[in-house]
Order: C-alpha cells, then structure tokens, then sequence
C-alpha cells in the first residue's frame, strides 16, 4: 500500500502543472483577443471612434455626414455657451484689491468655427499611424471618450473690448493730480499709484487659449501704475493767471468772457501737498480778481459811442481818388481790442496792380514821379486825426516831407512800403471800430468805441517857423523866346508844434500835452524860360509867389524820401490855433 501512494504523487503534480498552462494559454488568449479587438474594430469600422465629442457636441459612431449635420445644427450653440475664467490676482502692492473671478464668455467674442472642418477632424481623429496605434486610439476612446478641438476664427478688437471691461471691473484706476477752483479755494487731488490688468498680456493668453481650444481659467495679475508726477510750482504755471475783461472776438463777430484771475503762494501750496497723503484731496487758498468788465457789460456798451472823427476833401486825379476809395476800404470797419496795435502798411498791404493800386503823383527825392498808391496817404491822416480826436495812443507817426494841405499842420500822416508805417494803439478798455469811407470827393474817418469818461479831445497847432521858397528860372530852349512855364511849383517849408488838449465832459480843459513836432521842409518853384532875342531882350514877367500850394500834395506809399517828424521843441512865435477841420 504505501508504494501505491507514492506513485500517484507525481501524476497530480503533473496534473496540476498542465492544468495552470492551460489556464495561462487561455488568459494569454484572451489578453491577445482584447488587445486585438480594437484593433481589428478600429480597421473595420468606417465611422467616427465611440465617445467622440467636438466643442461637447456628441459625434462618436456617426459617418461623416452624420457628424457635419449634427455640428452644423449644435456647434454654433455649443460654442456660445462656453466660458473662460479669468482669476485676477491682487498685486503684491495692492492690499486693497482681493483680485476676483471673471467669466469671459464666447458668445461676446464672434467667434466661428467650420463645421466641415470639425466633421473630419473628428473622423480622422485616430486613424493615422499603424494598425495599433489605432486600436490603441480606438480603446483610449472606449475608456476615456475623444474631445476634438474645433479651429475657431475670432475678432481681435472684440476680444480686446471685452477684456476691457473685465479691466473696468477689476482695475484700481490711477488717481491722476487734479485741481479745480471753488469760491477762494483751490481744491487740489493728490496723485496716487493704481493697478491695473496688462491687457495686452492677456489678449496674447485668451487668443492662445481660443488655438488650442483649451478654456481652462487664465491667470493675470495686476500691477502697478504710477500716476504723472506733479509740483504745486507746475500747477501754478497752469492755475495762475491775471484778469481779463471780456473781448469782442473778431471771427464770430461775438463779446466772449474774460477770464478770472488766479494768484497763490506755490511754496505754501507744496507744503499741503506734501503732508497730504496719496489720493487725498486738499485745500489751497488763493486770491481770486474778477475782471472789470463783464461779458454782459461788454454787450450792452459796444461800440457805443462816437470817439472821434476827422473828413478830408479829396482832390486830384482819377487814379489818385481811386486809390484813396481802396485805402478807405482796406480799413473800413477794423476793429482793434484793448491793447492791440492798428498797422497802416499792414492793413493795406504792399501798393502794386496786382492789389489794384493806380499810378498817381508822389515825392521822390523831393520830386513828383508817376508811382503806384499815390494819394493813400490822405486816408493815413485823415485816420490820423480821428485817432487823435478819439484820445487813443500814437504809436508810430511820420510828417509829410512838403505841407499837404487837405489836413490841418501836423496832423497828417505820411507812410511808405518798407519805409515809416503809422502805428496807433488801443488803450482804452473797451473794443474799437474803424468807419472810413470815401465819397463824393470826401474821406471820413470815424472811430467807435465806449467813453466811460465823457472826455474829448481838440487838436492845436502853432506855426514856429517858415522857410519861404525861392523861384528859380531855367532856360529850355524847346521854349520860343519869351515862354515861359512852370516846370516845379514851390512849397513853403515849416515848423510846427501840435498840443493835444483834454476837456471832461463839462468842458474843463484836463491836460493840453505837446502830441509832436512837423518839420515840412521848403521846395523851390521852377519857371522854364525860352532864350531871350538878341536884338530886343525882354524882362521876364514877375510870377506871383504863393504862400501854400494852389493844388493838394499828392503822396505814395513807395520811394518817398522823408525827415524824422520830431524836433525840439521851440518857443511858439505865431499865435496857436486850433484845428477846424470836421468832426
């Protein structure tokens, strides 16, 4: 009996030992079945791999076609109601700001997507490789599913707007320094840092994310942004400023508002500032000056008053009365503010045809020549006269080389392109108007502003010296013997001292001042005589001297020769006499 036992002991074992290979063969067997069957599925099928989803649009299983018309009806849909977390983080700086969540939503960013594109993404999805890299594709996607990301198309600037008012949400703004003026306070904003969301970082990490499709939450932090640097000195530079009345402006033929003077101490302002803490607003006190005059006082007084006037009688030829009515019109209706300065050279120009300038009589190196503008020199003084009259500031001023006879002594004006220019200030407080016209034969020079005075101005004159002229007799042989003609008339020369007297309006004499001194110099008349007959000489007739020119000097803007106006003063030897020329 006991070797009976001992001899079925190594027949179990062998048993046993085949048994265990055949359960291993059959494990093997299955393990090589299960990792076969993907991929012999994946070889066989010929649709998209199970558990395939595009943009979470459930395509797995489907053909092509199938899948384009289900993404064509949900993949719009699918896509507008997808977000993207934006986490702000608060600044190492900013203990203010606990940052925040902010939804950014894909509906807001027009976005686009193809759902052909999306159909054989998914399809394809897999397939490349060899026969099992597929299966392994195919089992990943039993296990796990397939998200299939779409090619979105996108709108930079719409991803930019919307980022914006995420910023809006979540930026600390800057406080930049501010000031404004309240009664006799300036109330001063100190500057303070903000933080602030780098848009432009996060644009680049939203439209990464739009790539790849990967709509996890982006991360940003903010940072620090210093305001502009202010002084109180530069604030003073901008704040302060003197009085102003109100001005006519000349464009819109309209009175505007003056301005508010501002006046503070820059050093006491600074200290304020500099105790004041970031962001905080603080109080400065200031002088505040109003102006004199107000837009409305402006308004109701507006060229009010007749200041002064002055009509000259217009002679000569037609060229010479065209170029008077030109001038007249070049000044006509020119308005000066309080300090401006009236230019005559510069309010008519440069005397050529091309501006419309005739050829009349003018002085040249004390002679009559043919020149351009010849004449306009009566309406320089005739606005002269009225500048006077009108009590306004002479600038600039120059006689006429010979007395010119339309105007009272040394009330004229003389003027020359490139040569003296006659100059004449407003230094009243209210706008003035130039009115000056020419007709039938008269040119009227009136000047409207606002007397706040009633005060009124008569023009004096006193003759110190005169310089007869002499008459010279030429010989012209062109002349038959005993002709005889006037080649050159004579001018008598003077010295004149002109007084403007002040009266108020009572008619009290204020102040009588010296305005200046005209030196009008002498010219010689020039008689041209025919050669006398031997046999019968003849005694030249004796021609008659006059004291004034019969005709008006006529004068240019070009070429004209001229003395300084001014020279000292001397002791009156003729009575004074007033002007009694229009008013």
């Amino acid at each position: 009996m006991k070797k009976e036992h001992e001899a079925t002991l190594p027949d179990a074992a062998a048993a046993r030992r085949r048994k265990g290979i055949i359960i291993t063969a059959i494990a093997a067997a299955a393990v090589i079945v299960i990792l076969l069957l993907p991929c012999v599925l994946a070889a066989a099928t010929n649709t998209i791999y199970p558990r395939t989803s595009v943009a979470g649009v459930q395509v797995g299983g489907m053909s092509r076609s199938e899948a384009l018309d289900v993404l064509s009806a949900q993949l719009p849909e699918a896509l507008s109601s997808q977000t993207i977390p934006i986490v702000v983080q608060p600044g190492e700086a900013d203990a203010e700001n606990a940052g925040g969540v902010f939804e950014l939503s894909l509906s807001n960013l027009e976005l686009t997507a193809s759902p052909a594109q999306a159909a054989d993404a998914a399809y394809e999805n897999g397939r490349s490789g060899n026969f099992f890299t597929s299966g392994l594709a195919y089992a990943k996607g039993l296990l796990f599913g397939h998200a299939i990301a779409p090619e979105l198309s996108f709108n930079r600037s719409t991803i930019r707007s919307e980022i914006a008012k995420i910023a809006a949400q979540a930026d600390i703004p800057v406080t930049e320094c501010s000031w404004r003026i309240e009664e006799n306070t300036m109330v001063v904003t100190k500057p303070k840092s903000g933080y602030v969301i780098d848009q432009d970082a996060l644009l680049q990490a939203v439209e990464g994310a739009l790539s790849q499709y990967d709509l996890g939450e982006i991360q940003c932090t903010l940072t620090e942004k210093a305001p502009v640097s202010v002084t109180m000195e530069e604030i003073y530079g901008d704040a302060h400023c003197e009085a102003s009345n109100a001005y006519y402006d000349k464009t819109t033929g309209t009175v505007k508002d003056g301005n508010t003077g501002v006046d503070f101490d820059p050093v006491q302002a600074q200290t304020l500032m500099d105790e004041a803490a970031a962001g905080e607003t603080f109080s400065v006190p200031i002088t505040v000056t109003k102006p004199k005059i107000t837009k409305e006082e402006m308004s109701a007084n507006l060229f009010r008053d007749k200041l002064g006037s002055c009509t000259t009688s217009v002679s000569g030829t037609a060229n010479r009365k065209h170029n008077v009515a030109l001038a007249a019109q070049s000044c006509n209706g020119v308005v000066l503010n309080p300090g401006e300065t009236f230019s005559y050279n510069e309010t008519l120009g440069q005397r050529t045809a091309a501006n419309g300038y005739r050829t009349a009589g003018a002085y040249v190196g004390g002679k009559t020549v043919q020149e351009y503008g010849g004449g306009i020199c009566q309406i320089s003084s005739t606005v002269y006269l009225a500048t006077l009259r009108a009590n306004l500031e002479i600038v600039a001023r120059t006689n006429h080389m010979f007395y010119p006879g339309y105007i009272p002594y040394g009330m004229d004006a003389t003027v020359s392109w490139g040569g003296p220019d006659f100059k004449f200030r407003n230094n009243t407080d209210y706008p003035i108007k130039l009115v000056v016209t020419y007709s039938g034969g008269q040119a009227t020079c009136t000047i409207y502003g606002t007397n706040v005075t009633g005060n009124s101005v008569k023009m004096e004159y006193n003759i110190l010296s005169t310089t007869p002229y002499q008459t010279v007799e030429q010989e012209d042989s062109s002349l038959a013997p005993g002709e005889r003609r006037q080649e050159q008339n004579g001018y008598t020369g003077y010295k004149v001292a002109t007084y403007r007297c002040v009266y108020d309006k009572d008619g009290n004499l204020i102040s009588r001042t010296l305005e200046a001194n005209s030196t009008y110099k002498s010219r010689n008349q020039i008689i041209l005589v025919g050669p006398e007959k031997a046999e019968t000489p003849t005694t030249p007739k004796p021609t008659e001297e006059p004291e004034t020119p019969s005709q008006p000097a006529q004068e240019t803007p070009s070429g004209q020769e001229q003395e300084s106006a001014q020279t000292p003063a001397e002791t009156p030897q003729a009575p004074v006499q007033t002007d009694n020329a229009a008013q």
